[in-house]
């Protein structure tokens, strides 16, 4: 089965149904599309209304039925296996980088949320939180279809938010998490948890993976490997993904010195900054917010 990422998958999509490549929202119409590809690199949010769907997240079967919702993050694989005949489903799929841009600044939903999501990201709403969630989604749908409206693209933005902040408010509201059973847990889940949870907590400060080995109590070795069959990536290109994406964020306020971002994120001098910036985007960060 081939695997796509997010820009892959845009080629896919009806231009009715995305934003550029930042954006798309499928619906069961599309489960076939969905049905060919292994997915990774794209931050999926899928919400079943009624029937039943099998996927297959990072090598483990899951079943979602009515009220299942999976939100899997970038480094994760995700492909459908099979579909009943009355499945009815919306998936948004996006990178986060876009949620980080429309939300700005702002993280709906409970604290440790995106680590419980490394390891069950899926969870059983309540049938009022579903309806909720559906209806906002609708409303994404309707205003991705209006080709002609002149303000399409700002109006999914807006509408996008609103689902964000009615997901995070529901979570919190309703503690609904997912559910973690100890018992079925490997180790390998449990310290991609704690190494993205101690990611998330210091990349700004911590670039170097052996900070995080000596914290997870475990070899550069160990942790590289697990990381590596778990996201695809090396702990070395995790954080620095994180490293990237606040770093694109802060270029975008045109009012801070680009050494100042550099400052912020730690960096011995704008020089390494810049270095650091280059090998990733093929420009320099003052080139690049020259370019947006």
């Amino acid at each position: 089965m081939k695997t796509l990422n997010m820009q892959q998958l845009c080629s896919f999509a009806q231009d009715k149904q995305k934003i550029e490549t930042k954006f798309i929202l499928l619906n069961v119409n599309d489960s076939s599309i969905l049905s060919k590809f292994r997915l990774i690199g794209c931050r999926m949010m899928l919400l079943v209304f009624s029937g039943r769907l099998e996927i297959e997240v990072n090598g483990k079967n899951t079943v979602m039925e009515r009220c299942d919702f999976l939100d899997i993050l970038e480094g994760t694989g995700v492909n459908f296996r099979y579909c009943s005949p009355d499945l009815d489903f919306y998936c948004i799929l996006t990178s986060r980088e876009f949620i980080l841009e429309v939300l700005q600044n702002i993280v709906p939903g409970p604290k440790d949320y995106f680590s419980l999501l490394l390891v069950n990201p899926v969870m059983r709403l309540s049938a009022n939180a579903t309806a909720r969630l559906f209806k906002q989604m609708r409303i994404i749908d309707d205003a991705l279809s209006d080709m002609n409206h002149s303000y399409r693209t700002e109006m999914v933005r807006t509408y996008f938010k609103g689902f964000a902040l009615e997901l995070g408010d529901l979570l919190i509201r309703e503690q609904h998490l997912p559910v973690l059973d100890q018992h079925t847990l490997t180790k390998k889940d449990t310290l991609m948890a704690r190494f993205m949870d101690l990611v998330w907590k210091n990349f700004r400060e911590q670039r170097e993976v052996t900070f995080y080995a000596k914290e997870l109590c475990v070899s550069t070795k160990h942790l590289a490997r697990v990381v590596k069959s778990c996201t695809g990536k090396t702990p070395h290109e995790v954080i620095d993904a994180e490293v990237l994406g606040l770093a694109i964020q802060l270029l975008k306020d045109e009012e801070m010195m680009v050494q100042h971002v550099a400052d912020i994120l730690h960096f011995s001098d704008q020089a390494a900054f810049s270095k650091f910036f280059r090998k990733y985007i093929g420009m320099s960060p003052s080139g690049y917010r020259k370019q947006i």
